[in-house]
């Protein structure tokens, strides 16, 4: 799979701090977007095509996963990327993928005083994708061992569909250790039993 690159000097003037773009990603290529002179912004992706993207904030130095996931067709997240990070979009159908990314700048300190929030990852040890949905935040498709890096508020619920109908996973709380993983396909085995599925 091919990839390209947009390297971007991005100037902030001082009655604007957002920035749109409109990109295209062809078959079977990955997209490599980073704004390396912000320390952190908030990216608002927008897949305007009929086929998932994959997102993932990669470590631009030791290439480590920061988070991801998959982004299905017309729908549209914000996923966070800091300084050290770089914004990679892939497109592993055989068709072209368009994609709207909106930018605004943020600090690491707006981002800590939101709501109170656990950082953890979601662990697909499986070789399926494994759907989940996020209430208000996102629907990722958790690809075939990897891993999602999120952070969600306290009292969050996360869900799961078992043969058309949607169930709690869980509720986020302060029993997720910060920075922890959890194994989610393990999980919704769990969860089936406990719910007589």
């Amino acid at each position: 799979m091919k990839t390209l690159s947009i390297f971007l000097l991005f100037i902030v003037l001082i009655s604007c701090s957002t920035s749109k773009s409109v990109v295209v990603i062809p078959a079977q290529q990955t997209l490599n977007y980073d704004l390396s002179n912000l320390d952190i912004y908030a990216c608002e992706i927008n897949n305007k095509s009929n086929q998932e993207v994959g997102v993932q904030v990669i470590n631009k130095f030791s290439g480590e996963n920061i988070r991801g996931f998959g982004l299905n067709h017309h729908a549209k997240e914000i996923v966070l990327v800091e300084k050290e990070g770089m914004l990679t979009l892939k497109n592993t159908s055989n068709q072209p993928i368009k994609i709207v990314l909106s930018t605004e700048e943020t600090t690491r300190e707006a981002v800590a005083m939101k709501e109170p929030f656990v950082t953890f990852t979601l662990r697909n040890n499986t070789a399926k994708s494994i759907p989940l949905i996020i209430p208000g935040v996102m629907n990722p498709n958790l690809s075939p061992f990897s891993n999602s890096g999120v952070d969600l508020k306290i009292g969050q619920e996360i869900l799961f569909k078992e043969k058309g109908k949607t169930y709690q996973l869980l509720i986020v709380d302060q029993s997720i250790e910060m920075n922890s993983k959890l194994d989610v396909a393990q999980l919704i085995k769990d969860r089936k039993v406990d719910l007589g599925l």
